[in-house]
């Protein structure tokens, strides 16, 4: 069971289309990697775990996202038009590593059935499940992923689930570590310095949202995660100055998160961790998070409660 908003999004569409993965995942087709989410959120809400609508699952933000990846263009030139997704697309390869290497965690728990992971359909400056095999530097994520389905699994309903948020928070990251990497050393030929600059700045976001282990159920993302990503490849500044202001204002915090130095940005995330460690800072992660990077709209009476979280033993 699905919440009934769904039905009043785009997600609504390929989501009640999508065919099952009948023992093959070919996941350069933009229907099977929803199809493979819808199956990871379907089978890990047997008990109820995540309400009787599956409404609080942890992995609706995935969806949420490769949506929107979609939409804006970002998975190649000719994925919105007929659902293919270019190997050689850094966001398909980034959500690659938050959908089959999940799906595979999913698979390795035993959540999910087996099904023969398609080879990529040509050459590609990315590594890709080949043969079966899993490249050497995303089995670590592999390992996450299978880790948090287990726990889902062991967690009875009515549990606190900001224990369970660490575990899949903990293994988004280590998929998103190699992206950044990869990212970094392969040839940017192509790929407008823009966006290039917004993906490693997403990567280092995604530190933020980790540590303050952001909510991605079905609410949340509906109404504090939707039309706040620029609906368009960043090309130039025309394309940034085309984008709502608020959209325009998020864009530039994340690209000024790619051009700051590795020592600052390690020193300031190391604060924002340390800010986040308690329950009752992270329920305040909106107005935190607007504290750090929205000062001029953020009210003074915020900072004395940063300072108070920063302090506590």
């Amino acid at each position: 069971m699905f919440p009934r908003k769904l039905a009043e999004l785009d997600l609504h569409r390929v989501w009640s289309t999508a065919p099952d993965l009948d023992g093959t995942f070919d996941p350069f087709r933009f229907e099977h990697r929803m199809a493979a989410y819808r199956s990871m959120i379907d089978a890990t809400n047997e008990r109820g775990i995540f309400g009787p609508d599956n409404s609080g699952n942890l992995l609706w933000g995935l969806a949420f996202q490769h949506q929107w990846q979609l939409d804006s263009g970002r998975l190649g030139p000719s994925s919105k038009d007929h659902g293919r997704i270019d190997p050689d697309s850094p966001w398909g390869y980034g959500n690659y590593t938050l959908n089959v290497i999940p799906w595979l965690g999913a698979v390795a728990a035993s959540v999910v059935p087996a099904a023969a992971v398609s080879d990529p359909p040509g050459p590609s400056r990315f590594r890709y499940v080949v043969g079966g095999v899993v490249p050497a530097e995303l089995r670590p994520a592999v390992d996450d992923w299978a880790t948090y389905f287990k726990r889902v699994r062991a967690t009875a309903p009515g549990t606190d689930l900001d224990p369970l948020r660490k575990v899949l928070w903990h293994a988004h990251k280590t998929s998103l570590d190699v992206v950044a990497r990869t990212v970094g050393e392969v040839d940017p030929a192509g790929d407008p310095a823009m966006e290039l600059d917004f993906l490693r700045g997403w990567c280092r976001m995604v530190d933020y949202l980790w540590a303050a282990c952001w909510p991605t159920d079905f609410e949340f993302m509906v109404e504090h995660g939707l039309d706040v990503l620029p609906e368009h490849v960043l090309r130039d500044r025309a394309d940034l100055k085309a984008l709502p202001e608020s959209v325009r204002s998020n864009v530039a915090n994340v690209r000024g998160l790619a051009k700051m130095p590795t020592r600052q940005f390690e020193v300031n995330l190391w604060f924002w961790r340390r800010l986040m460690r308690t329950k009752a800072a992270r329920a305040e992660v909106l107005t935190m998070l607007g504290a750090v990077f929205d000062r001029k709209n953020t009210s003074p009476t915020v900072y004395p409660r940063m300072l108070w979280y920063l302090m506590r033993p």
